[in-house]
């Protein structure tokens, strides 16, 4: 591509981005300072209505209250004489001077009326004003008692004119606001449609291509090229990852190429050495006695799991890591861990390893397949082993999750952990950490083939982790066979 020509297809996304949003935001500004100005006179009219009108309302129905009891329990007493109006009387004229001094934290016009009976009330009780205690005789003439009523009433009828008032105005200002709004939104939304039309057209295709491309190589682990629509930016990307796509499946191949041609390599003398044991075990070479049989016993059995072992990772290489033929059979996952701790004890014993199990209570029989829940568990306990060092120990851990509804195995080490930037990666096909690749063999198979296993029977493996304090695997398995 030439150069010139290629630059500028560079600037052709964010150039149509720009002219279009250039285009909304000069209509959105004017369309919005038009309606600042009503917005503002809305604003100042509603916080005199919520934050002062109304609150006076509410104080002021509080103090009629107050008033309207103060002159029923005063009445009741007179008659009946007894403690208990008085109490209630004096109860209501304390609710009365809180809501008057309420009142007076306001400013408002009109607000003189408040302050006057203020002053009458500190004039009927001077020491109850300057908040001493209640008074001995606090009864209020009647008359008096009537006066304030009315003065209140007087007070709620103008403030309520005024709200009125500037409810009216509200409308009147909403109006107008929504008039100008709807005009500048008419006018915007024409705009937009075009707008984004032509970008959903000029873009949306491409990506929707390259999401397609990036989840399916995500969700499935497959990789397959996109179509490419246009020149500009998204369509180099496009064509990057096509070329992206061409050069992993091209590794894939090799990669799976080389691990079948080894794994052939490697069965050819594996069967040599099975036939050759079988032999010594049926006495061809001469008498075994019973501790050469039970080695040799040993010896056929490793033997065929390393033979089990070469077939599914055969299967795996070969881009089939989806297990999904499954045998379903009750396990007990305590006998599990024993029969895995029995396999790895050899190769942990031989690093002095110490290899402990902590099961935690009644743990339920699971649905599983034996082989492949054993094999997931053992890859998981060898790379523990692996990556820890001498004379450490490695805990196989079986608790239940999830309300019991799952059962929880863990495999924790003391080696020196994974880095965090790491641990997304290492369930990943044929990955390996950057530390490790200079240390330990393997081509980084064993973590994926785990995490087939598990969430081929309905579970889910994660870890946890801290560089330097060790590693902790887990995976579940649910109980009774519930496959998600």
């Amino acid at each position: 591509m030439h150069p010139k020509r290629r630059q500028i297809g560079r600037l052709g996304i964010p150039f149509k981005l720009f002219f279009v949003f250039t285009v909304i935001l000069a209509i959105s500004y004017f369309t919005t300072s038009t309606l600042f100005i009503s917005i503002r006179d809305t604003v100042d009219i509603t916080r005199d209505i919520v934050k002062v009108r109304f609150e006076v309302l509410s104080i002021s129905q509080r103090m009629i209250d107050s008033l309207l009891s103060m002159e029923e329990n005063q009445k009741k007493y007179r008659v009946l004489r007894e403690d208990e109006y008085k109490k209630s009387f004096l109860a209501s004229l304390q609710e009365y001077r809180n809501a008057i001094w309420s009142i007076l934290w306001f400013r408002y016009e009109g607000f003189a009326v408040w302050e006057g009976l203020h002053e009458e009330f500190k004039a009927e009780f001077p020491d109850l004003a300057a908040g001493a205690d209640l008074p001995g005789d606090p009864w209020v003439p009647q008359e008096k008692l009537n006066r304030w009523i009315e003065i209140i009433l007087d007070a709620r009828r103008e403030n309520e004119r005024v709200i009125e008032t500037g409810m009216r105005n509200l409308y009147s200002l909403s109006e107008q606001s929504v008039n100008r709004g709807v005009n500048g939104l008419i006018v915007s939304v024409a705009v937009a449609l075009v707008g984004i039309g032509y970008l959903v057209f000029t873009v949306s295709r491409p990506l929707r291509e390259l999401r397609r491309g990036i989840r399916a190589f995500t969700v499935s682990g497959r990789l397959e090229p996109v179509r490419v629509f246009s020149k500009d930016e998204l369509g180099e990307l496009a064509s990057a990852f096509n070329e992206m796509t061409l050069r992993l499946k091209d590794e894939e191949k090799m990669r799976t190429d080389f691990i079948d041609m080894l794994s052939h390599e490697i069965r050819t003398p594996l069967t040599s050495i099975r036939e050759s044991v079988n032999l010594i075990k049926e006495n061809v070479f001469g008498e075994v006695n019973e501790r050469q049989r039970r080695f040799l016993d040993i010896a056929g059995d490793e033997l065929e799991r390393i033979s089990n072992l070469l077939t599914r990772l055969m299967r795996v290489s070969s881009m089939a890591s989806q297990i999904v033929d499954i045998t379903l059979t009750p396990l007990s996952p305590a006998e599990l861990l024993n029969e895995v701790l029995d396999k790895a004890s050899p190769s942990a014993e031989a690093k002095g390893i110490s290899l402990e199990i902590r099961a935690g209570g009644h743990i339920p029989l699971i649905l599983g397949d034996e082989e492949l829940l054993g094999q997931a568990l053992l890859n998981l306990v060898g790379n523990a082993v692996k990556f820890s060092p001498r004379n450490s120990m490695v805990t196989l851990g079986l608790e239940m999750a999830d309300g019991g509804h799952k059962a929880l195995f863990s495999v924790t080490d003391e080696g020196p952990g994974i880095p965090e930037e790491e641990q997304q990666n290492v369930f990943n096909k044929y990955y390996r950490g950057v530390a490790t690749k200079k240390t330990t063999d393997g081509i980084g198979l064993g973590l994926n083939i785990a995490r087939t296993i598990v969430e081929a029977h309905g579970g889910d493996i994660w870890l946890t982790s801290l560089p330097g304090k060790g590693c902790t695997f887990y995976f579940t398995i649910p109980v009774g066979g519930e496959r998600g």
